[in-house]
């Protein structure tokens, strides 16, 4: 008969792959600088990537969710032609979402948070695209950057999770 009360009958079920992973920040006090708020986007993208690449996956979609001062919600999302799994190629989309966000409307901030969704294992074979690809646009991700990040996995799986961070993440 489902829920009743609060309570239901149906089993939880633990295999179930996961159809986004996030991570969020609320902050003590307001942050308003955008370095501040870059700095912990940053944080924010690199355990999300991290998460995603412990799962094996990769996401196509990246979501930036920003809470202001006066409680706010908005939120900007990117889907990419292929899917990441790096920190660099989260940030880098991130940070163009966080931009936006603050551009509409410029606010103190109570908290950030990064989503990736439309997840695929990482195994798996993608599909080869039918048109031409497009020549001004940059790869999202190259293969040193999921070295790069497999390597900082490593690390802290071996030292522990604050063993390496990183100061910024470069350009491209």
């Amino acid at each position: 008969m489902g829920a009743r009360a609060g309570i239901d009958s149906a089993g939880v079920d633990p295999a179930r792959e996961a159809k986004s992973i996030s991570r969020d920040e609320t902050f003590a006090t307001d942050l308003e600088a955008d370095a501040a708020l870059e700095r912990q986007l940053l944080a924010l993208a690199d355990r999300a990537s991290a998460d995603l690449r412990e799962d094996g996956l990769l996401a196509r979609t990246v979501t930036v969710k920003i809470r202001d001062a006066d409680f706010t919600t908005r939120q900007a999302s990117r889907t990419l032609p292929e899917p990441v799994c790096s920190d660099r190629a989260v940030y880098a989309v991130a940070r163009e979402l966080l931009a936006k966000l603050r551009a509409a409307r410029r606010m103190p901030a109570r908290l950030l948070g990064v989503a990736l969704s439309q997840l695929v294992r990482a195994d798996a074979g993608g599909q080869l695209s039918l048109l031409a690809p497009e020549v001004t646009a940059p790869a999202p991700e190259t293969e040193r950057d999921r070295k790069l990040a497999r390597v900082i996995d490593e690390l802290r799986e071996r030292f522990g999770p604050d063993a390496v961070a990183r100061g910024r993440i470069p350009e491209r």
